[in-house]
């Protein structure tokens, strides 16, 4: 794709740079520009001056963990909605359909953006694995937090009545008051991300 946009940029530019006075330099510059900015709007994981923490939730209307964890979803942007830290739920998926994420939105009353991982670009670039799994990026797209919301489920299949760990809200908190956070990695259960 950016091999593409490249070719698409340099088809515009040629012609008009011949006998204009262009410098070279000047070209070559508008060049990066362009390719930074396209690489930064596909992706799109860092530099976000509204907040300084996003929350990316990995997630496949398919799948029944993703399905029980969403009433644990609405609980944190409830708890988070006074704090500088925007919540984004990805589906990384080839057959699913903005109308499919639209109805697991409004049948689960999720109350943020929800939105089709093309060619697996987010997850790839955030190495996700399974759905659901969370990750915690800064507002320059450094990775803080990955893994599992919870201890809930610890095994496909299997949970507790209740978790007794909350690695997702520890690593927000620690990282919303300046600390490291001190478990930056826990196992998240569930489907597997097939791409």
């Amino acid at each position: 794709m950016i091999y593409f946009n490249i070719l698409l940029v340099l088809l515009h530019l040629i012609p008009s740079v011949a006998g204009s006075g262009y410098n070279a330099g000047k070209v070559a510059a508008n060049i990066s520009k362009y390719l930074y900015i396209n690489q930064d709007r596909d992706v799109n994981v860092a530099i976000n001056q509204e907040y300084n923490l996003t929350v990316w939730f990995f997630m496949d209307p398919e799948c029944p963990i993703s399905q029980a964890y969403t009433l644990r979803l609405r609980s944190l942007v409830e708890e988070y909605k006074n704090e500088p830290v925007q919540f984004r739920a990805i589906y990384p998926s080839y057959t699913i359909r903005k109308k499919d994420i639209r109805r697991f939105h409004t049948k689960y009353q999720i109350p943020f953006t929800g939105e089709k991982d093309k060619d697996y670009q987010i997850s790839d670039r955030l190495d996700a694995t399974v759905t659901p799994e969370a990750i915690v990026t800064d507002a320059q797209g450094r990775v803080l937090y990955r893994g599992a919301i919870d201890n809930w489920y610890y095994a496909l299949g299997r949970n507790r009545t209740a978790p007794t760990e909350h690695y997702l809200k520890d690593a927000l908190d620690a990282a919303l008051n300046g600390q490291p956070v001190l478990m930056a990695r826990t196992q998240a259960v569930g489907c597997m991300i097939n791409r």
